[in-house]
């Protein structure tokens, strides 16, 4: 498959470097066998000075953001990191990339997921995003942090000082109802490293399964909003694309995650569609379609549930009507 990359995200202050620092202790690998491509916003960075491992294996990129002025740094740092170390022989198993508090992970994740010449050699694992337990209420009113926690597969919630359970199982919901296709975990630096490294690495969240995806949310954080399309029968493939060119076309800037399973007409097994903005992804599955229903699960801002769900729903029926 490639060297595994995970993006560790995170709001101001939420304890990114400090988790990462954990899990290469934990991860069994040795410093030559991880690469850490940070990305810190302004000038001079300083988290870099915190991380433990050698300066070689740390691509630092300066004065913006890897989602803006500097998404094409980071295809360099990748590349060069093919060139440097993959194609020269170093035993590389592991990319992790830390995102600065304030960065959009959606532009990450589509170079990763949309160039061809790096998927030969990395595939993107998990996104995995930090949440700060005793600032969430503060730091949720941040566009950028919402953001964060809607393109994570799996959220790692740092307790810091905040102990009550109930309100732990509060965020956990709060979570839940903003990005259904992500599990929650509570971490603090009492856990073992080895733990911490289990949760973070080599768990392939990006592609994984929407089964677990049961609840209907539909539910308003500063617009942001998910929700979960089930049906049965089977989609013609032309008014499959059909579909999907109407709802990137009337919602391009609105959805940004999308995930699921559907039945298309005159195939014996499922396909995976995989979603970030407008960046689709197919794959055929090993999943029989005489088994499975639809299954999709749409997150975005300010998106119209009723009409995206009644639109799918006359597309099954024309399909319906067309294989009659």
């Amino acid at each position: 498959m490639g060297i595994p990359i995970t993006i560790i995200s995170g709001f101001l202050g939420s304890g990114k470097t400090t988790l990462i620092n954990q899990v290469i202790k934990g991860s069994g690998l040795s410093p030559d066998e991880i690469i850490i491509i940070e990305n810190e916003f302004g000038e001079e960075g300083i988290d870099h000075e915190l991380l433990i491992h050698s300066k070689e294996n740390i691509v630092q990129m300066n004065g913006g953001c890897i989602c803006c002025s500097l998404r094409g740094d980071l295809l360099n740092a990748l590349t060069a990191t093919l060139d440097v170390f993959v194609k020269q022989g170093y035993p590389i198993k592991q990319v992790i990339i830390e995102t600065s508090g304030i960065s959009d992970p959606q532009p990450i994740i589509q170079t990763i997921v949309a160039t061809p010449n790096l998927q030969p050699y990395f595939y993107l694992d998990s996104v995995i995003g930090v949440i700060d337990a005793e600032n969430i209420e503060e730091n949720l009113k941040h566009h950028e942090a919402m953001k964060q926690i809607v393109m994570s597969d799996r959220l790692l919630i740092s307790e810091k000082g905040v102990t009550n359970l109930e309100s732990i199982n509060q965020i956990k919901q709060q979570m839940k109802e903003v990005n259904p296709l992500a599990d929650s975990h509570v971490f603090s630096l009492n856990n073992a490293k080895e733990e911490l490294a289990k949760l973070v690495l080599n768990n392939q969240l990006f592609s994984q399964s929407v089964d677990n995806s049961h609840d209907e949310h539909h539910h308003h954080h500063h617009d942001f909003e998910s929700f979960i399309i089930e049906a049965e029968g089977s989609i013609k493939e032309s008014l499959l694309h059909n579909w999907l060119s109407w709802l990137m076309m009337n919602y391009q800037d609105s959805i940004f995650r999308m995930k699921g399973f559907l039945n298309v007409a005159g195939q014996d097994f499922q396909t995976e569609i995989q979603g970030v903005n407008q960046l689709l992804n197919f794959n055929l599955t090993n999943r029989l379609t005489e088994t499975y229903c639809n299954k999709l699960v749409i997150i975005g801002k300010n998106i119209d549930k009723n009409e995206i769900s009644e639109a799918f729903q006359l597309v099954l029926a024309k399909s319906k009507e067309g294989m009659s």
